[in-house]
């Protein structure tokens, strides 16, 4: 059976547009190389025409650990005065008052040299008023994640939900599409091991793995 993942990805991609037409796009483009240390591609998924719907990745050359450490020190991804908003959201406030379409991202990536970070939309901007606070969370989660230092995953998926399908077990029915909360990026996380043949999912509150299988991701 094929990888739900790579099944939604390859779907997916076939409604990327490469070339998006949109006013402001090559100075976000750069606001985020600055801010973020990264090479910058920026595509969109056909919605109406009263919206733009952004795929936003990041190509980093530092490590997972490394970006974490200069978050921490404040010189990656750097914030605003009260600490809680991302240069992406200061970008994006800009583009949103260059284009007469409503704006936002359904899917922010970063790729770094040992890992990738994959952050999906789960309701109207949560990606930019999340994103921060996200961030954040892997580092004050990476000693749990990385099963004590020991191993990083080449991919951290995030969020993840999972549908009833598992009556007798209490842990994975708690995973569940409900309506979409901040909380939700909090909740449980997809992370893929080179050491393990399918997913993992960690859930923060208790810092540790859940077991059983990963078997849908949900599709927005």
């Amino acid at each position: 059976m094929q990888n739900p993942l790579i099944k939604y990805r390859d779907n997916f991609n076939l409604k990327l547009d490469q070339n998006p037409d949109i006013l402001g796009l090559s100075d976000f483009i750069r606001r985020l190389e600055k801010d973020y240390f990264s090479e910058v591609t920026v595509r969109t998924i056909p919605a109406d025409r009263d919206q733009i719907n952004l795929i936003i990745e990041l190509d980093c050359t530092f490590n997972l650990v490394e970006v974490l450490s200069q978050l921490q020190k404040g010189n990656w991804g750097t914030t605003i005065s009260d600490g809680t908003a991302s240069p992406q959201l200061k970008a994006l406030n800009r583009l949103r008052q260059l284009n007469d379409s409503e704006i936002d991202v359904e899917e922010f990536s970063i790729f770094l040299k040992d890992s990738s970070i994959v952050i999906k939309n789960i309701f109207k901007n949560s990606i930019q008023d999340q994103l921060n606070l996200i961030l954040q969370s892997i580092a004050a989660h990476y000693v749990h994640f990385t099963k004590k230092l020991t191993e990083t995953p080449y991919e951290i998926y995030i969020p993840v939900f999972e549908e009833d399908l598992f009556e007798n077990n209490t842990q994975i029915r708690d995973i569940r599409i409900s309506n979409n909360q901040p909380k939700d990026y909090f909740n449980y996380w997809g992370l893929y091991f080179e050491s393990e043949e399918d997913a993992l999912i960690y859930k923060l509150k208790d810092k540790s793995f859940i077991p059983g299988d990963l078997l849908m991701l949900n599709d927005y």
